[in-house]
């Protein structure tokens, strides 16, 4: 059995991924200096008031790793901060400034309009049978990984 790498699912989705983020990747890197890792924390921290890093990573689909990274970038340039949670002083809870939530603001519509511009290749039908499509493929991807 041959494995073609290009009808790979794995490989085709990966590769699509890092297309469409170097594509995105202009509208946070030019003006703010802001790695990939580093927009994602600071999406999903701008989702909520405030969460650990478990939550993120698992938010943004992140490890812990990068996390850990991208929250240091981020405090050294004050767009979050590190308290300690009451409920478990172990754990950190992590917040968006006012500095972070307003450059989150002013990065939000480039996004939107880069994001629009990808799917704007498909007619509105085609985009919701988009939708359904990764969410059965997630879905099969966790019944793969709870199945071992």
């Amino acid at each position: 059995m041959n494995l073609n790498l290009d009808d790979f699912l794995p490989y085709q989705i990966s590769a699509l991924a890092e297309l469409v983020s170097q594509s995105i990747a202009p509208v946070y890197q030019a003006r703010h200096g802001l790695m990939r890792d580093d927009w994602r924390v600071l999406f999903a921290l701008n989702q909520g008031k405030h969460m650990r890093a478990t939550d993120i990573a698992r938010h943004a689909s992140l490890d812990k790793m990068q996390v850990s990274r991208a929250i240091a970038r981020l405090e050294e340039k004050n767009l979050l901060v590190r308290t300690v949670d009451e409920q478990d002083k172990r754990n950190l809870i992590i917040s968006v400034t006012p500095k972070g939530r307003s450059i989150y603001q002013e990065i939000a519509p480039g996004m939107l309009a880069r994001n629009q511009f990808l799917l704007d290749c498909l007619q509105q039908d085609e985009q919701e049978q988009l939708k359904t499509i990764l969410r059965s493929i997630q879905q099969r991807a966790e019944q793969l990984i709870r199945q071992g």
